[in-house]
């Protein structure tokens, strides 16, 4: 994720957007790490790994993409 705790820390967020915010980056962290987990799989296992491990990275990268979407507009929402 390209947005860093921090910065939902320093924004400064209308009622309730702190814990939308927090929630969706959370979501994207847990999503980037499995991503990373199976793209390492697929460097170390066998060729079924790798088409496995393959759409498991690629399913990741797709939430990992909407948590930020979702968080870039949480976070401009609220900073007007």
């Amino acid at each position: 994720m390209k947005t860093e705790f921090k910065d939902i820390l320093d924004t400064p967020l209308k009622e309730g957007g702190f814990t939308i915010a927090s929630k969706i980056h959370s979501m994207g962290g847990k999503a980037e790490r499995i991503a990373q987990h199976a793209k390492k799989k697929q460097e170390e296992d066998g060729e079924f790994a790798k088409f496995h491990a393959s759409n498991i990275e690629d399913w990741m990268q797709e939430i990992v993409a909407m948590a930020q979407e979702a968080l870039d507009f949480q976070m401009e929402k609220d900073a007007r």
